[in-house]
């Protein structure tokens, strides 16, 4: 996105509670650490959200900050699903106050869909800040002692403290090492770990409240199977929520994270289907398809140019494949950021987020855990047996494809029970994990196969030469993935008999 940086921010925060006396240029000299003071910058922030603080409940903070040297807007995202770590990737515009930018409202569309975005809080910080650097000159941490004041918009203060925040400027372990001895020196001192941001601060416990779909705790075998469902489904909707916002930003493998989002999704729907309300969730499986779909193309076309940028060797046959495939890429990714954007993607997430409140269950979801989900795995798993055990060497490509995709049926419906059922069933999805990457090796070839033959038909000859030498290796090493799974596949139905799925 055109005027947009981003970086990832690492950061440790500790509130100073006001009976404490903290010297913290004073600790950072006794650390004997080499401490560079810096002027005391005095910051204005104004932070927005919807009324009902759906980004702040998912981690997120959007802000407008002027007198901090990086005047702007400022977006915080956690780099994980729980929204708990201290590792965020922070986005900037640098744009005027106003209306928030829309390069950082689409990031967000997934989590607020057609809700407005407000001034909710405001934020008033004198800052000294404190740099600190290795034996080689080189920053390590920024360590700012921060004078806060905090409150709504055009109303005095409601909040007034002190925080301490420790950010890694360096990845390295001196870095990261420094930062714990620094924090453990706070911490003796009466300083308190904090993870609230200062605008969850400002508008006090409702920023805690737990967002849309909250992380629900997997029960023991005897809960009832609804609870299993809710937690199931919980971490899937959550994990496609964040590969949506990872999508829009045109993150590494988001769109791959996405789909695989909408595949568990399906899986779960089919392997719990006798659970499950038949009408609502055929509904939701044909639009996670449709999803799926149009996310396809641009995962597609991102495994072959990986592959083949990679696995051709003659330059010239190199670039004009990947040129080829790069426009393919530009119209792709244009194409599904349009769906992403779409009415019928907002209702899709409104329908998921329902899923996981209000599941549509039947009488047999209130039977135990243990009577009710293992019978559902073992159909997948016992469908996958069958197809394996009618199979042989020389059956045609597709053949092998059907099989993948059941594999990964089974492997979805195994991994979706693991956390309740245990280490057992963790193992076994390991290895059906590698069983739909081998197939999918396979597969990735047999693509690569009939898409350089399409390229081959625009080339000049003597690239379209060097492109069927290229297809004649993957039909051999197509050939061997097959015959890697034959050997190993005796060893993974004998889990599975050791576990009684089969």
């Amino acid at each position: 996105m055109s005027g947009v940086t981003e970086h990832r921010e690492i950061e440790f925060k500790f509130r100073v509670p006001s009976d404490v006396s903290v010297n913290l240029g004073e600790l950072l000299t006794n650390i004997h650490a080499n401490v560079a003071r810096e002027s005391v910058r005095s910051m204005s922030a104004t932070y927005f959200d919807t009324i009902n603080l759906n980004l702040l409940r998912w981690g997120i903070t959007l802000r407008h900050r002027t007198g901090g040297g990086d005047d702007g807007w400022h977006m915080k995202v956690p780099t994980e699903p729980s929204g708990s770590s201290t590792s965020r990737d922070e986005i900037r515009v640098d744009k005027p106050a106003g209306m928030v930018p829309l390069e950082l409202a689409s990031i967000a569309a997934p989590l607020i869909r057609r809700q407005e975005i407000v001034p909710m809080a405001q934020v008033q910080t004198e800052r000294t800040p404190f740099i600190i650097t290795g034996e080689a000159g080189t920053p390590l941490l920024e360590v700012v002692d921060d004078r806060v004041q905090v409150g709504t918009p055009d109303l005095p203060p409601t909040a007034i403290f002190r925080e301490v925040e420790v950010e890694l400027l360096d990845n390295s372990s001196d870095g990261l090492q420094l930062a714990n001895t620094i924090g453990v020196a706070l911490l003796a001192r009466g300083a308190l770990p904090n993870s609230l941001s200062k605008a969850a601060q400002a508008l006090g416990r409702r920023a805690a409240d737990p967002p849309d779909v909250p992380l629900l705790k997997y029960p023991n075998k005897d809960a009832p199977a609804i609870d299993a469902l809710q937690a199931i489904f919980s971490r899937y909707v959550r994990d496609l929520l964040m590969a949506d916002l990872g999508v829009r930003r045109d993150l590494p493998d988001s769109v791959h994270q996405m789909r695989v989002s909408c595949r568990r999704l399906r899986g779960a729907l089919a392997t719990f289907r006798p659970l499950l309300d038949a009408e609502a969730t055929s509904f939701l499986r044909e639009e996670l398809a449709w999803l799926a779909t149009e996310l396809g193309q641009v995962r597609d076309t991102e495994v072959q140019l990986a592959a083949l940028s990679s696995d051709l060797s003659d330059e010239a046959s190199r670039d004009f494949v990947v040129d080829y495939l790069q426009q393919q890429l530009r119209a792709a990714r244009s194409s599904a950021l349009a769906a992403l954007r779409s009415d019928r993607h907002d209702f899709l997430i409104e329908d998921l987020i329902l899923l996981v409140s209000e599941p549509p269950v039947g009488a047999r979801a209130f039977e135990s855990v243990e009577s009710a989900l293992g019978a559902c795995v073992r159909k997948p798993w016992r469908k996958l047996r069958q197809s394996v055990e009618q199979s042989s060497p020389d059956v045609p490509a597709e053949h092998w494809h059907r099989i993948r995709i059941q594999a990964k049926k089974a492997r979805y419906a195994v991994e979706a029970v693991a956390p309740i059922y245990g280490v057992g069933y963790r193992r076994l999805g390991k290895s059906l994990s590698w069983v739909t990457d081998t197939l999918g090796s396979r597969q990735d070839a047999q693509v690569s196969i009939h898409l350089l033959a399409e390229i081959a038909g625009t080339a000049p000859a003597s690239i379209a030469y060097q492109l069927g030498v290229r297809s004649a290796r993957y039909e051999v090493t197509g050939n061997e993935d097959v015959r890697q799974f034959i050997r190993r596949w005796p060893d993974i139905a004998h889990q599975a008999r050791k576990l009684r799925i089969d």
